[in-house]
């Protein structure tokens, strides 16, 4: 405790805003410690049970997420996740014209009997998939050799977790499963939601492609077709086309091409006058990951990803006795869920796309610690279709006792923090143990974000820099996490002196701090409909924390509420 001279109240509320607007984002000062003036009062720190609870999520909304997963990843604390993947197509360009000529002007060319017209006869000839993965090219990598050749560039893959140079067999099927938009439980107006329990192993028709694939960080180049009329010149050495590394696969079977063959053959008709239309006459594709080398789950750039359709039609060469000769060209559809505004950010559903994420039974120990009611000893939280952990602070039964003590003492709140100690005894017995760089706290009542998020102007597109002040950052030590530290300030001066409800909150994962948007879940136990952060979903990380009900061996590393208050005598 600190005693310091102080005159007035509002003096303190100044020197608070300009600590607040001068200090760095890593260096924040707490006020109110070397101020002097006429009256007294008092600078102390108080700590305050946090009562903590697991909750199972059985199965989490996938549709319009910003990434996807795909493969298997085997958890050290929680087993086994396989994940798999559904999705719409959608039609780049809507009333298409395949070849040069409509669909009405070729079936007038049919009946003219003129040699210099003729009906194109599209027919499909390759089609080949496009699933980037998340990288940058590496440091020192340049696009040709010494000599001057065109190479392929290595990539740093920042989406892989596994072996990041797997094979594994890699199935495409026709989906049987009409995705809607709308759900009908809603009159029809609000959008449908897709879950990730929900399996669409049986809801396939024909195979597309089923083959082996190698995970690889280099570029694919596309190379140029050769020009005969330069015969000085051999354009298939040069590329024409770079793109990232991926997943890409050439579908040439003929149950395939016969898929797509279908598209061309409904030119002109009102199948292809909407995407709306389209999506009901070809539902989508099913995409898996099996029989791994290696266990590897890739989060794939969903958004970029397309099917590109290659085909060959008949045209009139008027050059050569109007002799019929073949042309080719392609056309594309994407794969991605939805667009995003480059002013606002919002988002516009382009294709439901489903993350369907299958786990296999917890330890024992854990799921005997979910859904129970127990202030626990032990968090476990898992990403994905995993875990979180609901928050009571103060006191468990929100009869306000304690809130109501404090208010009575006329605090004003300097700093207030939630401190979560990692279980490094349970953690240590996992070899190379893969930890979640951050977790997200929320206000789990009304869904919402909570004002110290709001209002923490740090924020960085650079998501590993962003919101340092709202913090729940990694804390190591020689290289392995210790504690999680989530500045909650304004939320509990708002608690305390604003007669703010004091909500219960949730507790998860995050894979990117500047994606607040909370999803649905279900499954989990409660009455009620429960929200889970998006950007929880998409990390499969895990970890354990210390809870507030742990034995004296533990008491020092117990979560706890710590507010830093200054007391007016």
């Amino acid at each position: 405790m600190k005693k310091v001279n102080f005159h007035l109240h509002k003096a303190i509320l100044l020197m608070g805003g300009i600590a607040f607007f001068t200090s760095c984002s890593d260096d924040v000062t707490t006020i109110g410690t070397d101020i002097i003036g006429d009256g007294n009062f008092e600078t102390e720190k108080a700590e305050f049970e946090v009562y903590a609870y697991n909750r199972k999520l059985n199965g989490v909304q996938t549709n319009g997420l910003p990434l996807y997963q795909l493969g298997v990843y085997d958890d050290q604390i929680f087993g086994r996740t396989e994940a798999s993947i559904v999705s719409q197509l959608s039609l780049v360009t809507t009333r298409p014209v395949f070849g040069v000529s409509s669909q009405q002007r070729e079936e007038e060319y049919a009946a003219d009997n003129d040699p210099k017209t003729t009906p194109e006869n599209e027919k499909a000839t390759r089609v080949y998939i496009n699933i980037p993965f998340f990288g940058s090219v590496a440091d020192g990598e340049t696009e040709n050799s010494d000599e001057g050749a065109p190479i392929a560039r290595k990539y740093d893959l920042d989406s892989i977790y596994g072996n990041d140079k797997a094979t594994f067999t890699f199935r495409v099927e026709e989906l049987t499963y009409y995705l809607r938009d709308l759900d009908p439980s809603s009159g029809f107006v609000e959008q449908q939601r897709y879950f990730s329990n929900k399996d669409f192993s049986s809801n396939t028709g024909a195979v597309l492609y089923d083959n082996r694939v190698e995970i690889s960080n280099l570029e694919e180049l596309i190379y140029k077709d050769d020009d005969l009329d330069t015969p000085d010149v051999d354009e298939s050495e040069e590329v024409e086309t770079r793109l990232s590394p991926r997943i890409r696969v050439e579908i040439d079977s003929p149950d395939a091409l016969a898929f797509f063959q279908q598209i061309l053959d409904k030119e002109g008709s009102s199948e292809l006058m909407s995407n709306n239309n389209f999506k009901e006459f070809i539902k989508g594709l099913r995409f898996s990951a099996s029989s791994f080398s290696s266990p590897a789950l890739m989060l794939l750039d969903w958004n970029n990803a397309n099917v590109e359709v290659q085909y060959e039609y008949d045209r009139v060469d008027t050059s050569d006795g109007n002799k019929i000769v073949k042309g080719n060209s392609s056309f594309t559809l994407s794969l991605g869920a939805f667009t995003v505004d480059s002013n606002s950010g919002a988002r516009t559903r382009r294709n439901n796309v489903v993350n369907t994420l299958i786990n296999e039974a917890y330890p024992g120990e854990i799921s005997d610690q979910l859904d129970n009611n127990i202030n626990a000893s032990r968090l476990y939280l898992k990403g994905g279709a995993g875990t979180m952990v609901e928050l009571s602070l103060f006191d468990p039964l929100k009869d306000s006792t304690v809130v109501t003590s404090i208010e009575k003492q006329g605090w004003i709140i300097n700093e207030a923090n939630l401190v979560f100690y990692v279980d490094r005894d349970k953690l240590d017995t996992y070899p190379d143990f893969a930890e979640p760089q951050r977790l997200y706290v929320y206000n789990l009542a009304d869904n919402t974000i909570l004002a110290d998020v709001e209002l923490d102007y740090t924020v960085n597109q650079d998501k590993s820099i962003s919101r340092q002040i709202f913090g729940g950052i990694l804390e190591k030590e020689e290289d392995k996490g210790v504690k999680y530290k989530i500045r909650l300030t304004e939320h509990v001066d708002r608690i305390l002196n604003q007669d703010s409800t004091n909500v219960n909150l949730g507790l998860a994962l995050t894979a990117n701090i500047n994606n607040t948007r909370n999803i649905s879940s279900e499954g989990n136990g409660q009455d009620k409909e429960q929200f889970i952060p998006e950007a929880s979903v998409i990390t499969p990380l895990s970890t354990i924390l210390y809870g507030n009900n742990t034995g004296e061996e533990h008491k020092d590393k117990r979560l706890k509420l710590e507010i830093f208050y200054t007391k007016v005598e």
